[in-house]
């Protein structure tokens, strides 16, 4: 009789991320259109960026997340005076991850936040957030939707955080009941190693990555445009486990144009080619285009948040 064929154990039952589409990346368009698209491309969600006030519940969310359901609710991080304030957009998101919430198929959906700047204009909201304990509680979070705080494009000492940003900002999600969501493009153009801060975040902390490209300044690029190691990150993450979502969130810009007249087919085509290299490199086999390079990466320097 044969021998039973045993799996090593540390790929046996491994975890799959979950590949999404940031409705970022084509949010000049109606949103039953940027689903429509993204499941054409194969995408398994999508990541809803709250740009304006006027995505709210209602038929058109309801009609996108039919489509493609949206896994993951992206704060408003600019303009917050729209909402009513920092504190006020936040919870318009919660409320709109938790109405999305699919009791019936046990689906949850994520929150994204961005941590006030530490600014004097943001001084209200960081006093409040700086004092908080237990923020899922004090949002009345429903069953079902996570929060987590977000990386921005920080690098030296200055803001709400000093010292080591990235470190000090995994200690306020830890103290405050959050996930982190890590955004790569946004370490990149902080002059940090993309490689090094994955392996200093504490495990079942990461529960989000935006995922793009970075050269210099310039953010939400394609993977294998900018010089960050893209392919061998998401292979580290593939491998240590990580079963959560992963955000592909490009500039518009980077894709084929979709004015009227516009060719979608090219744009889904130019869309599925980027979920299969994630695919492929969360599996262990990066594209070798996205290896990154020591041309373009500057030196770290404080630079401002910004969205």
């Amino acid at each position: 009789m044969d021998e039973p064929v045993h799996t090593p154990a540390a790929t046996q039952d491994r975890p799959t991320p979950v590949v999404v589409m940031s409705t970022g990346c084509l949010f000049h368009l109606p949103l039953p259109q940027i689903a429509a698209i993204a499941q054409a491309a194969g995408f398994a969600g999508l990541d809803l960026v709250m740009g304006s006030p006027r995505i709210v519940p209602g038929a058109e969310v309801e009609t996108a997340h039919a489509i493609c359901p949206v896994r993951v609710v992206h704060a408003p991080f600019r303009n917050w005076s729209a909402w009513g304030g920092h504190l006020n957009a936040w919870r318009a998101a919660v409320d709109l991850a938790g109405g999305l919430v699919g009791a019936e198929n046990g689906r949850s959906v994520h929150v994204t936040l961005h941590p006030p700047a530490g600014t004097l204009r943001d001084a209200i909201q960081t006093r409040w957030f700086s004092r908080a304990v237990d923020l899922p509680r004090l949002l009345d979070v429903a069953p079902g939707v996570s929060l987590s705080l977000e990386n921005l494009p920080w690098a030296g000492n200055g803001g709400l955080f000093g010292g080591d940003s990235f470190v000090e900002l995994m200690t306020e999600c830890l103290s405050k009941g959050l996930g982190l969501t890590l955004d790569v493009c946004h370490l990149g153009v902080s002059g940090r190693d993309v490689l090094a801060d994955l392996g200093k975040v504490p495990a079942g902390l990461l529960k989000h990555v935006h995922f793009s490209d970075a050269s210099g300044y310039t953010e939400h690029l394609p993977p294998g445009q900018g010089a960050l190691p893209l392919g061998p990150f998401l292979a580290r993450l593939g491998q240590g486990g990580y079963a959560g979502t992963v955000s592909l969130e490009l500039d518009p810009s980077q894709l084929p144009d979709i004015s009227p007249g516009g060719d979608e087919a090219a744009v889904v085509r130019a869309l599925a080619a980027q979920r299969q290299g994630m695919a492929a490199a969360l599996a262990g086999d990066p594209p070798p285009a996205w290896c990154g390079s020591e041309q373009g990466v500057r030196p770290a320097e404080p630079v401002a948040a910004f969205g």
